[in-house]
């Protein structure tokens, strides 16, 4: 049977997100928080995989104290148990020295055939995190996954490489980077979410994966923050002149000068 286990993040929500004025960072304590959008992607490409093979999945996050609410959601949906990990000395990591505790904590729960994470968290958006477990714990990374199935000790994943698809033959344990794209989730009835409520939570700290204290939080962190500033988007409106074919051919053009239409 298959050891899964699926990362995921407590984060604000940004569509309801307070600013602090002076340095433009997000205040936490009037923020609403949920789960991650792309690590729900991940869970559920986790479910698939126990649906369709079989296996123990264990839900990972690293968090304050409240986190655990995003354990309790997952176990929700299908996970078989939560792990927080929970410890002061973790305030203020950031993507580094968040993979490098997470990574420890992986190692302390045992052996995993498959790690799955989200593509990147929507309070920081650097989509680092898979990228560095994937050197902490050496395990093979594959994103843009969309087919995926395993065969004895290996997975086999049809993924998106630019305009095409390709297929691999990937060793586990192996590491899966999940987006919005992937994938749809699925939602918990009642009777899970009253099952979820109740699934015991176990919590881990620093003195549980080991380290110093330099090795986690600000001080095992080497991302420095010079500045914030707060900005919003505006819409514009542009009237196209002439008939259908070149207002076409004008919009066209325009599309392809940003990107949005390659060919």
């Amino acid at each position: 049977m298959l050891s899964i286990i699926v990362c995921v993040k407590q984060v604000p929500d940004t569509q309801k997100a307070v600013f602090d004025p002076k340095t433009g960072a997000i205040d936490r304590s009037a923020t609403g928080n949920i789960m991650n959008p792309d690590d729900r992607h991940a869970l559920e490409m986790a479910l698939a995989l126990k649906d369709a093979h079989g296996a123990t999945l264990c839900a990972l996050t690293m968090g304050p104290p409240h986190a655990d609410e995003v354990l309790y959601e997952a176990c929700a949906l299908g996970a078989d148990r939560g792990v927080l990990l929970s410890d002061p000395r973790f305030a203020g990591a950031d993507s580094l020295a968040t993979s490098r505790a997470l990574a420890r904590a992986i190692e302390r729960l045992g052996p995993f055939d498959i790690i799955v994470t989200g593509r990147e968290a929507i309070d920081g958006n650097t989509g680092h995190v898979a990228y560095q477990l994937s050197e902490f714990l050496d395990a093979p990374l594959v994103s843009q996954i969309h087919r995926i199935r395993i065969d004895g000790a290996h997975a086999i994943i049809e993924r998106q490489y630019g305009h095409e698809y390709q297929t691999i033959r990937c060793p586990l344990p192996a590491l899966l980077s999940v987006g919005s794209r992937d994938n749809r989730v699925r939602h918990p009835r009642l009777a899970d979410i009253a099952a979820g409520a109740v699934q015991p939570i176990r919590r881990m700290t620093m003195d549980d994966i080991g380290g110093s204290e330099s090795d986690y939080g600000a001080s095992g962190s080497p991302t420095i923050v010079i500045g914030a500033e707060l900005f919003s988007h505006t819409r514009g409106r542009e009237a196209l002149p002439g008939g259908t074919a070149e207002k076409v051919e004008a919009l066209v053009h325009r599309l392809k000068k940003h990107n949005i239409l390659r060919y």
